[in-house]
């Protein structure tokens, strides 16, 4: 079995068992006032949670065998609505994603997994992109490590920032521009390409990456060509030979798969719920926290598609993580 940590806009931090038959009963394991995004130190010692609120802050936990987990402090991000954290591949630098504020926030981890004071607080500034009603200026989404540093996916600046991390300070060494008015929400780096997909235009755009550089090639939209009404796309997951993308609002999943230099759609999903925000692979079955029904779907590979096996009910799902055992 597999254990698994779920966030969300409810009151608490959860916990569920899952395996090839499905999902346990879910346990509320830490109170939290909107952890909407959850990660693991790589030992599974530690939780932390990004808690969105106007007035950010990151909190950590420290897991216990038995419930409940053991809190370690909250630390203020310095910016508004933190929406995604990722921990430095050495686990001493925690980074956060403010996404009202448009800042990125570093604070050290603690030998005992708790959270120092903010070491650094970075404020994007640039042009917006062309969609006044969502891109009224930087909005910070994703903070993703490579080999070479980090890279922050703005979707308000349409852009991609690279930032080497030294001592727990960043500094900016390229901003990689993506189709205007797309609204860059999130990427997967698989290799020498990455899928940077688009909340605003429904997008997943293909590009080349050189370091922290990303160089757009070829995109291809996640909607049927007669869909209708609003969608905006929010998670980009590789599978295999394929490329997932959520759609919110169509409700669905779109898998993609390649076709020269870019991507084609092959089939449109449905995924399992309403407002599919999140999507992991998790022992080869794929899970999509449906924010607006209030469940994570489980989906089962059948052939090129997924198929809808069960849903676990939890409230205001937006992520999961898996907790090393």
């Amino acid at each position: 079995m597999t254990r698994l940590v779920l966030g969300g806009y409810g009151p608490a931090i959860g916990v569920v068992d899952f395996g090839p038959d499905g999902f346990g009963a879910p346990v509320e394991i830490a109170a939290a006032e909107g952890p909407s995004f959850v990660i693991t130190s790589v030992d599974g010692r530690f939780v932390y949670a990004a808690l969105e609120s106007e007035d950010g802050h990151v909190g950590a936990w420290a897991v216990t065998d038995e419930g409940p987990w053991r809190p370690l402090g909250q630390q203020p991000t310095g910016g508004a609505a933190p929406c995604h954290l990722a921990l430095s591949p050495d686990g001493r630098w925690l980074v956060t994603a403010n996404y009202t504020s448009g800042s990125v926030s570093v604070h050290p981890v603690e030998g005992d997994g708790s959270l120092g004071a903010r070491t650094h607080l970075v404020q994007h500034h640039g042009p917006p992109g062309p969609q006044a009603h969502r891109q009224d200026g930087p909005h910070a989404h994703q903070v993703v490590f490579t080999g070479d540093g980090l890279v922050v996916c703005d979707l308000g600046l349409d852009s991609v920032v690279g930032y080497r991390v030294e001592n727990g300070r960043l500094a900016e060494v390229t901003r990689s521009a993506m189709p205007p008015g797309t609204g860059p929400r999130h990427l997967v780096i698989d290799g020498s390409v990455a899928y940077v997909i688009g909340e605003l235009a429904s997008t997943v755009t293909v590009c080349d990456v050189a370091g922290l550089s990303l160089t757009p090639r070829a995109g291809v939209s996640l909607r049927s060509p007669d869909a209708t009404g609003e969608n905006t796309a929010a998670e980009v997951v590789v599978a295999g030979e394929q490329v997932l993308g959520s759609n919110r609002g169509d409700d669905s999943v779109t898998v993609l798969v390649h076709d020269g230099s870019s991507l084609r759609r092959t089939e449109i999903l449905r995924c399992g719920g309403s407002w599919p925000r999140w999507m992991g692979l998790v022992d080869g079955q794929l899970l999509v926290a449906n924010e607006r029904s209030h469940g994570v779907a489980r989906l089962l590979p059948d052939g090129d598609r997924w198929t809808v096996a069960d849903v676990l009910d939890w409230p205001s799902p937006t992520g999961c993580a898996v907790l090393p055992s």
